[in-house]
């Protein structure tokens, strides 16, 4: 995760704005949400990949 915040401060540091956003469909969408729900409640994978989507809505 230090990587990605890395590069994503490289990114608005060079004025180069976000990189590209990969394009999900609904179906791959719903199937992560059920994945996500079923981790542990106190999952760090689930608190980075909610910290994932936040950079996503920053860069949309």
């Amino acid at each position: 995760m230090v990587g990605f915040s890395l590069l994503v401060s490289a990114c608005v540091s060079a004025g180069g704005g976000c990189p590209p956003l990969v394009t999900y469909s609904a179906a791959q969408e719903r199937k992560a949400a059920d994945e996500l729900h079923e981790l542990p409640r106190n999952s760090q994978l689930a608190r980075m990949i909610g910290d994932y989507g936040k950079t996503r809505a920053a860069c949309r």
